[in-house]
């Protein structure tokens, strides 16, 4: 074997060397890119484990909400101020699942199975209407309002 021949033959393969390295590192991209994916979802849920979570275990914050929302009785002004900041988080944390899910970092429909439901039935309540009428014209370049209360 001459020495140009043995010269094709590492050219051949460092050629290969490079190929099979470009497919290495697609797929260490591939796996990183699905492992951050995992890492923002359980982030958001966690998030909104807070809320369904603080609910679930203080009474003083479900009672606000069932009796604050229809408009039962007259609040008092830091009640009102509590459930606004309340609605307010529930309103967040549902924007960032659907815009997670518009992006493409959750898969179609989880917006629509997770948090899309419980904000519009929130939404529709005396108290959850009458709040949300200022933020929805303010979200309305987002097209968020009409997702979420269908």
């Amino acid at each position: 074997m001459s020495l140009e021949q043995l010269s094709y033959l590492a050219q051949i393969a460092g050629s290969i060397g490079v190929i099979l390295s470009l497919v290495f590192v697609g797929l260490q991209i591939r796996q990183n890119t699905a492992a951050l994916r995992r890492n923002e979802h359980n982030s958001t849920m966690a998030q909104w484990t807070v809320i369904r979570m603080a609910i679930a275990e203080n009474r003083d914050i479900a009672e606000l909400m069932t009796a604050g929302l229809r408009g039962e009785s007259a609040m008092i002004a830091a009640d009102q101020l509590r459930l606004e900041q309340f609605l307010a988080e529930h309103a967040w944390a549902a924007f960032h699942i659907w815009d997670r899910t518009q992006r493409g970092v959750f898969p179609k429909g989880t917006f629509e199975l997770t948090a899309g439901p419980l904000p519009g039935g929130l939404l529709r309540t005396t108290r959850g209407g009458a709040w949300w009428a200022v933020p929805r014209r303010l979200a309305s370049f987002l097209n968020l309002s009409r997702t979420s209360t269908r």
